[in-house]
């Protein structure tokens, strides 16, 4: 390992820095995980920093172990006693040893967002609701918004969602689901962040033990941290505990779900001593693909000034190609693909489609079958989210954890042991008299007098249940390996021969046993893991956790697309009110505006070589409008013509306003302008705005001012759709009195 040969003059500064608190602005493409790799890599080599002293959080568990490949290759020696995990992996993680102060047992259960739902229509219905009503949507949305506040039931002041509709009934859907979600010992996703910070807050003796076990905490993909993140983080820090954030403004792309880009603008208010270091040069894209991104990127106000290049070759220019409609787009890309696969020897897997929104599939879906192109869908149904192997995943989580109501409600009647939802939802009545889980409930029946059940739902109950107690036990002697245990178990319980007799049964029993595999393969890589910890992980999974390479076209969206690069890459569907999105339109507000053009900015620096970006023409009844091309096509530099050859120029192109800083220790940024970011021929003639006053929305509602940010906008608490920054003076606002 030589630093000196290994990395470029920058990200050597980067690597071997001496500060104890370090922001690495790092571009795309720019090598941002080798940094971090080596730095950790120094820190061990150079600085003799025992590697179970450092933390490092990644974004997903993809680069986490990619991080931890790549150190083993540096550190062959030191690199096991690494800790590498996503935030949610390692509050879980936490979790397993520290929630019992909290009264859960280690063995507690995570629910993925799938049980998430499943459990809020479950207890809706039992408040008198209909699993189709709309309450369900809101209340699903109202218990995100809360946990995005980390505020449980007994937190929230319905004061502060008196303009989110049937706000009452939906804080009873919170209560009744935290409730259920208790007697079961599971936590969602959210919770796993929220409990570990509630111990860490709670318990002084815990909360140091946990410091002084982290010398060095290293995060990746920083801009996109929200604020229960960075408080885990600063829980986590004592004074002499150094931070090292690399994280590119520009790529902050999923404010929708609490990411705070401000965390790293303003990370030197926090830490004055920090010191800035901006990776610019690209080691992915040619040149003309990084002048279109720097371009497009330039129109955005919140940024850090930073202009990408690239010392390889020019390349080709962009392709920028406009259809009658959008069936002729996704006819025109599945083509090109031909042509590129048969005319330019390309390999489809080096192809990649990116698109705003899932529902754009259909076009292109049909066009590459009618031309025999193979594809694959990422975002769409997982692996671990198939039928056959939720049923099996739920009979694991009832071994290690028996309050799991979930998991005994989906494999009650799979196989069939004739139990209807008649007989199910009496069971759910009398084990909840009992105060007992379903599954304690059946084990614990000794005579008939206990239930008004019949003996023809409760003995094949009693049965599953005697099978999941021997396997229990059996792991428990850890005589035999997990997966053989486990496999025996499902065999037994008549699963196998309960897929062979579908249509679909071969393959599905294929997935079960690259689930079996899959476990083999884990604990052969994780020797000292737990069964447990292996739920966990899986529960984890993201979308770029599942992507595997393959001889066929990947169609993903930007979003999933993060962090990923491929030689071809098509970004389709550049349409106002598709990319952007539509909502980003109607909002009037730059904010949500930026966020766009920083997914776009994302899509376009994936591509290595060739770079293709297409729009469609005619109506959408989607948008319900004609379609019209993005106007990040010409903030990129590149001529929009319609299919015609005739040239489209975009209203409103906002002039770039370019955030600076200095190269002293204590930097933080500033803008050159306080000029309004939006332009507007036309607004509402009002002058002046006060927190607590009523706004009118064309299409947004009532909403009320939460505050005044600046001369000309306003935060906006819409009634049905969340805070929103807008401009005061748009004309599709008005004023509606006081609140």
């Amino acid at each position: 390992m030589n630093f000196d040969l290994d990395l470029n003059e920058k990200q050597l500064e980067a690597v071997t820095t001496s500060s104890q608190h370090v922001r690495i602005i790092a571009g795309a493409g720019s090598g941002k995980t080798r940094v971090l790799t080596y730095r950790i890599a120094y820190l061990v080599s150079a600085l003799s920093v025992p590697p179970w002293k450092i933390l490092a959080i990644t974004f997903t568990n993809k680069v986490a172990k990619e991080m931890k490949e790549r150190i083993a290759k540096l550190l062959p020696n030191d690199s096991k006693d690494l800790t590498i995990r996503t935030f949610h992996s390692f509050a879980a993680y936490f979790l397993r040893q520290e929630i019992d102060v909290l009264g859960f047992p280690r063995t507690f259960t995570i629910i993925d967002e799938e049980d998430q739902l499943k459990l809020i229509k479950d207890v809706s219905v039992e408040l008198g609701y209909r699993k189709s009503d709309e309450i369900i949507k809101k209340a699903v949305s109202f218990i995100s918004r809360c946990k995005l506040k980390e505020e449980y039931p007994s937190d929230v002041k319905l004061s502060s969602y008196e303009h989110f509709a049937n706000e009452k009934e939906c804080l009873k859907i919170y209560e009744a689901y935290e409730s259920h979600k208790d007697k079961m010992f599971a936590l969602d996703f959210d919770d796993l962040l929220l409990f570990a910070n509630k111990i860490l807050a709670a318990y002084p003796d815990i909360r140091i033990k946990w410091q002084n076990k982290i010398d060095e905490i290293l995060i990746d993909e920083f801009q996109d941290t929200n604020d229960t993140e960075y408080r885990l983080i600063n829980y986590l820090k004592k004074p002499s505990t150094s931070l090292y954030v690399v994280g590119d403004p520009d790529q902050t792309i999923y404010t929708w779900r609490g990411a705070n880009q401000k965390i790293i603008l303003d990370l030197g208010k926090r830490f004055p001593d920090i010191v800035t270091i901006v990776l610019e040069r690209n080691y992915r894209s040619t040149q003309k693909i990084l002048d279109s991104a720097n371009k497009l990127i330039g129109h955005n106000k919140l940024r850090v000034a930073k202009n990408l290049y690239t010392e390889n070759y020019s390349g080709p220019p962009i392709v920028v190609k406009a259809s009658y409609s959008s069936k002729d787009e996704a006819m025109y890309v599945a083509r090109e693909i031909k042509r590129l696969k048969t005319v330019e020897n390309k390999s489809y897997a080096e192809i990649a489609i990116l698109y705003r929104s899932n529902y754009i599939t259909i076009d292109f879906e049909q066009a590459f079958v009618s031309l025999n192109i193979p594809y694959r869908i990422y975002g769409g149904q997982k692996f671990y989210q198939r039928r056959e192997i939720k049923d099996v995943l739920a009979y694991f989580h009832l071994i290690v954890n028996t309050k799991d109501d979930i998991s005994f409600a989906r494999i009650s009647n799979v196989p069939k042991r004739n139990i209807g939802e008649t007989s199910l939802n009496l069971l759910k009545v009398e084990a909840k008299e009992n105060q007992k889980s379903l599954y304690d409930f059946i084990h614990d029946i000794e005579d008939k007098e206990k239930t008004a059940l019949p003996n023809r739902v409760i003995n094949p109950l009693k049965t599953m249940i005697a099978r999941i107690d021997i396997a229990r036990i059996d792991i428990a002697k850890q005589e035999e390996v997990f997966s053989k245990i486990l496999e025996n178990m499902i065999i037994d319980l008549g699963y196998y021969d309960y897929l062979a007799k579908e249509d679909d049964g071969a393959e599905r029993l294929e997935n079960i046993k690259a689930l079996f595999n899959d476990i083999r393969t884990y604990l052969h890589q994780n020797p000292e893991s737990s069964f447990e910890e292996y739920l966990q992980n899986i529960a984890l999974i993201s979308a770029q956790d599942e992507i595997i390479d393959g001889e066929y076209v990947t169609m993903m969206t930007a979003h999933t697309a993060k962090g990923l690069e491929f030689p071809i890459v098509f970004v389709v569907r550049l349409n106002d009110g598709v990319f952007p999105h539509i909502r980003a339109l109607l909002d009037g507000g730059y904010q949500a505006l930026e966020e766009e053009r920083r997914l776009a900015y994302v899509a376009f620096t994936r591509a290595k070589e060739k770079l293709y970006l297409s729009f469609a023409g005619g109506f959408s009844y989607v948008i319900k409008s004609e379609f019209r091309p993005s106007q990040f096509i010409v903030e990129s530099g590149n001529a929009a013509k319609d299919p015609s050859g005739s040239s489209y120029v975009p209203q409103n192109i906002r002039q770039p306003q370019v955030y600076h800083f200095d190269d002293g220790p204590n930097s933080d940024f500033t803008s050159d302008t306080n000029e309004p970011f939006l332009k507007q021929e036309i607004d509402n003639g009002i002058e002046e705005w006060n927190v607590g006053e009523i706004v009118i929305h064309r299409t947004l509602g009532k909403g009320v001012i939460l505050e005044l940010e600046g001369d000309d906008i306003i935060k906006v608490d819409f009634k049905d759709h969340g805070i929103k920054s807008i401009l005061g003076n748009h004309p599709a606002i008005s004023k509606g009195g006081k609140a």
